[in-house]
């Protein structure tokens, strides 16, 4: 079990108190789709990495079927999701029904594989028998108002995912510990706080890029950002709670509450952060990479 603790800037890290993270005692939902069976099931993420499936909706998808890959195809992207706005009458239209939840397409795993298109959602309808057809939207996610409702209960905005499979297997419907990623997730970790730079590095894809502090990096920029950061600092401390894995045939998400602090050569703090963490982890040469991560100040 990673160990967390909470962190403020006043303290020393001899004073940091230090606590167990477990999953267990918080209800953490997530959102299954599968396209080819026309079905939506909302899940909890259990302590021991599996789904557990509370519900099951019946959704209508794009009208095309396949991965969404440009604007207009009128496919329903595949990958891992959240959500990031809401939105009601009168600033949503008559035929998104009584609700709609932005999704986050293109994410970054989709931007540095080209993907392109825009306002991707979960939403309602006005017209009830849409939800009779199978494929009969422009690329969103749709089910009925009464049931978007309830799902809206348990829909935290810019966190909780939404995973999209063209055909939702036993394999990621159960979720499930993957050791792999775990091993991955820990010895990551170990690499960063230990401040060698090429240890660190070599846990990063080739193609990755992500946006961080307004600015967009690639690998080289990241580790030229991430080296001025490891000789101001004498100390690096990450501790990880809560870390959650959403796997997908594509690559997998992962999210984590992060707290960060770092001591800077010469004395005195460095940075002192608490938030959560998303990566994005592709496989490159049989082996996990994080190809994209960004961070929130907010916890799920």
């Amino acid at each position: 079990m990673l160990l967390a603790c909470v962190l403020n800037p006043g303290v020393s890290s001899a004073e940091v108190v230090i606590k167990k993270s477990s999953h267990a005692g918080h209800l953490h939902t997530l959102i299954l789709v599968d396209k080819k069976t026309n079905l939506l099931h909302i899940a909890h993420y259990e302590p021991d990495d599996s789904f557990k499936i509370l519900k099951t909706y019946h959704t209508t998808t794009g009208k095309v079927k396949g991965d969404k890959e440009e604007e207009g195809d009128l496919k329903t992207p595949e990958g891992v999701y959240q959500f990031t706005n809401k939105l009601l009458p009168p600033r949503l239209g008559k035929m998104f029904g009584a609700m709609a939840f932005y999704i986050n397409y293109p994410n970054a795993y989709d931007q540095i594989a080209g993907r392109t298109g825009f306002d991707i959602m979960l939403h309602g309808t006005d017209e009830p028998d849409r939800l009779k057809k199978d494929f009969d939207s422009q690329g969103c996610v749709v089910v009925r108002n009464e049931e978007l409702a309830e799902l809206s209960k348990s829909i935290q905005l810019r966190l909780t995912p939404i995973l999209i499979f063209d055909h939702l297997t036993p394999e990621f419907q159960n979720g499930g510990r993957d050791e792999k990623l775990h091993r991955f997730f820990d010895s990551w970790i170990h690499d960063w706080e230990s401040r060698d730079i090429e240890r660190y590095m070599s846990h990063y894809h080739t193609d990755f890029a992500s946006p961080i502090k307004g600015k967009n990096f690639d690998r080289s920029q990241w580790r030229n950002y991430k080296n001025v950061l490891t000789k101001a600092y004498s100390k690096i401390q990450v501790n990880a709670s809560d870390p959650f894995f959403f796997r997908h045939e594509k690559y997998t998400m992962m999210m984590f509450t992060q707290d960060y602090y770092s001591e800077r050569k010469g004395g005195g703090h460095g940075l002192v952060s608490r938030g959560t963490k998303i990566l994005y982890i592709a496989e490159e040469g049989g082996e996990p990479k994080i190809i994209s991560e960004n961070f929130s100040e907010m916890v799920w």
